[in-house]
């Protein structure tokens, strides 16, 4: 496992910019919240991977909301949209659990 140089391109907010991760693999799509971003979050897709190099190049999307970003982003990286069948509400953390537990 190494190190690999995400490379994210055409935002308008933030412009050009590097990040390192530890991943083992980039993933298809990239959804980031902004530094101090307040909830806005920008969306990217990956639209190539340099396997010798370890550098994943990303192009941006969308911005804002993430019940927004989303959607848009896996449109664009033409990935089936995501469905959560029988699926509760999802717990942010904060609140205290009260469903039932087995």
């Amino acid at each position: 496992m190494g190190h690999w140089v995400y490379a994210f391109s055409g935002c308008p907010a933030t412009g050009d910019f590097r990040q390192i991760a530890d991943d083992e693999e980039p993933g298809n799509v990239v959804l980031g919240e902004r530094p101090g971003g307040l909830g806005i979050v920008d969306g990217f897709v990956r639209e190539s991977v340099d396997d010798m190099m370890m550098v994943a190049r990303f192009r941006w999307v969308a911005s804002g909301d993430p019940s927004a970003v989303a959607p848009a982003v896996l449109l664009a990286s033409r990935l089936p949209a995501l469905t959560r069948q029988g699926a509760g509400p999802v717990r942010a953390g904060s609140e205290p659990d009260t469903g039932d537990s087995a």
